[in-house]
């Protein structure tokens, strides 16, 4: 069968923002096995900014203090990914973590590492996966 559609379901992840610093919104996966988050660059600016995503996991919904690092067994594709302003290949691309965990909640977290002005935007999405019930709302 070729449907995709009703075996997945897309959530926002981390909203497009000029400046993706901290905690994306929390990922529910309730009624599937595993999550596939997609982050997407716009066109990139020539300042040394650069941001690494990571994801983070809580069997609660509640705020910073509830979310660890996923581990590395967890995370397929990483256990990070980087966008850099400075390098051209950056610009108007996607890049992907999988998550393979136990946990309830997801996000993903983005640090800043070269501090410098933001004039790109990036923001993710996650494609959850394996639904126990489909097809998918």
């Amino acid at each position: 069968m070729r449907d995709l559609y009703n075996s997945y379901k897309a959530v926002p992840a981390f909203g497009p923002v000029a400046r993706p610093v901290g905690l994306g919104i929390a990922v529910d996966l309730t009624g599937f096995e595993g999550a596939l988050f997609v982050f997407q660059s716009g066109a990139m600016g020539a300042v040394a900014a650069t941001y690494t995503w990571k994801l983070q996991e809580s069997n609660v919904v509640g705020g910073a203090g509830a979310y660890t690092d996923v581990a590395a067994e967890d995370v397929l594709g990483g256990p990070t990914v980087v966008f850099d302003q400075a390098v051209g290949a950056d610009a108007n691309a996607t890049k992907k973590l999988g998550y393979i965990g136990k946990q309830r909640y997801v996000k993903a977290f983005s640090t800043e590492g070269t501090a410098g002005t933001p004039t790109s935007i990036v923001g993710a999405s996650a494609v959850l996966g394996r639904p126990r019930h489909a097809p998918v709302a």
